[in-house]
């Protein structure tokens, strides 16, 4: 196993469980408690975990971008059911932006081979859609951000304000009905500002670990949904704040 996949593996393991032990891990991934030390240091210097005595603990998830492979298997069943939820949301001849969230992914990961053009700055989303034939999919392209596997950036933005999008399916990372809804970074929270000022309707794409958290840089107002999907494990509390800030909401499964 590469170092990268190691380190993916290591970050998932840590979301899961909020926490884990070098002997647990070492064995998890047939490698010596030296590696998995050696590891741990690496993903302490870049800000992605906390070393403590014996193992290791995760950052705030809703405080850092994590890369796309440790994110697209978290909450994978929950991400299904909302993505097979959103697909009645799609018809034949729209024009559908999807962003780079694991969950626009899942929803790519369904979308049948029909008339369609879809609209993203996702380079999983590009390549997952480019075994279908009738399905147009147009890249915003810009800087690629290789931990998200996403184009950000000005020209990806320039790029989305030449274009007409009857539907937009987006994810969070944090979604509060005081404050509204919140990336980690700049450069993913401009990026989605500006997919939802070109779309003629927003999808919310959340599941239950979005619900109440206030991540780093604020982008919309949860008004600014016109739908959002989640799913059966939120909240009803967190639920009910939100619908009352103007969205419907759709519970998946």
């Amino acid at each position: 196993m590469l170092a990268e996949q190691r380190h993916c593996e290591i970050l998932s393991c840590l979301v899961g469980s909020g926490g884990a032990r070098v002997t647990a891990l070492a064995q998890a991934l047939c490698v010596t408690h030296e590696t998995i030390r050696r590891d741990l240091r690496k993903l302490e210097g870049e800000g992605k975990l906390i070393r403590i005595h014996g193992g290791a603990i995760p950052i705030r998830e809703e405080q850092r971008d994590l890369p796309f492979e440790v994110r697209k298997t978290a909450r994978l069943e929950a991400k299904r059911a909302i993505a097979t939820r959103a697909l009645r949301e799609v018809a034949e001849g729209d024009v559908v932006a999807l962003d780079a969230s694991s969950t626009a992914h899942e929803l790519a990961r369904v979308l049948p081979d029909m008339p369609l053009t879809v609209v993203t700055n996702s380079v999983p989303v590009s390549v997952t859609l480019m075994a279908c034939s009738h399905i147009r999919v147009v890249s915003t392209g810009g800087i690629l951000e290789v931990g998200s596997r996403s184009y950000v950036g000005s020209l990806a933005e320039d790029a989305l304000q030449r274009l007409n999008v009857n539907k937009l399916f987006l994810s969070s990372k944090g979604i509060d009905p005081r404050r509204g809804l919140s990336e980690t970074t700049d450069e993913q929270a401009r990026l989605k500002r500006r997919m939802m000022d070109v779309a003629e309707k927003v999808f919310l794409l959340a599941d239950h670990s979005k619900f109440g958290v206030r991540s780093v840089v604020f982008f919309a107002d949860t008004s600014e949904a016109d739908v959002v999907i989640t799913d059966a494990e939120a909240n009803a509390t967190a639920v009910a704040a939100v619908r009352e800030t103007g969205p419907v909401v759709e519970m998946a499964g």
